[in-house]
């Protein structure tokens, strides 16, 4: 055995050195409203009706995605609050936020969706947050082409990608997390602390 400084050190702990783990910031949580397709319902048809069937089901898939990308999107902006009052956390940006809540969610995030049989949460946000870079509020029949609605699936996809890269990076990745709740069960949480 070499005898140095660190060989003789290890050999009397007994241990490798390991770095310490970055501490982990919890976020405020990802509340999720339920979406009801403003009152809109599919109509019974033939088959011959089922081109015009299927443009009302992109429709409305459409505006449930814009609805809820305006949760995703408050949930940006109290985080960002969140970060701005933390020392902390300053250098977190919309686009730490957006990869987190995308790109690499916590296991408690993935499994809850799961568990809500949302299997492909992430392709489901990030196109909510793509259209909501466009449609802040869900746009009425008239205000979208068929050829969008026909194709909404590729734009959506599109305009998220954009809105990503447009974001500047943050600084050094931070080690956060946050949990997420339907806006009835999180009701209930808040109750149940206040002794409601």
């Amino acid at each position: 055995m070499e005898e140095n400084g660190l060989v003789a050190q290890l050999d009397y702990i007994d241990a490798v050195p390991t770095p310490f783990p970055e501490p982990l910031y919890e976020l405020p949580p990802l509340i999720l409203h339920p979406i009801a397709g403003n009152g809109e319902l599919l109509q019974e048809g033939s088959a011959a009706d089922e081109e015009n069937r299927l443009m009302a089901v992109r429709r409305l898939e459409l505006k449930m995605l814009c609805c809820l990308g305006k949760d995703l999107n408050r949930w940006l902006e109290q985080c960002l609050e969140f970060a701005a009052a933390d020392p902390n956390l300053r250098e977190l940006r919309e686009r730490n936020l957006i990869d987190l809540l995308v790109e690499d969610p916590p296991d408690s995030v993935v499994r809850k969706m799961r568990t809500w049989g949302v299997i492909d949460f992430r392709t489901i946000f990030a196109r909510a947050l793509g259209l909501t870079a466009v449609f802040p509020e869900p746009p009425a029949n008239e205000g979208i082409t068929e050829a969008f609605v026909r194709c909404s699936g590729f734009y959506a996809d599109a305009l998220y990608r954009a809105r990503r890269q447009a974001l500047p990076p943050g600084g050094r990745r931070l080690s956060c997390r946050f949990e997420v709740y339907a806006s009835g069960e999180y009701a209930r949480l808040l109750e149940r602390g206040w002794d409601l």
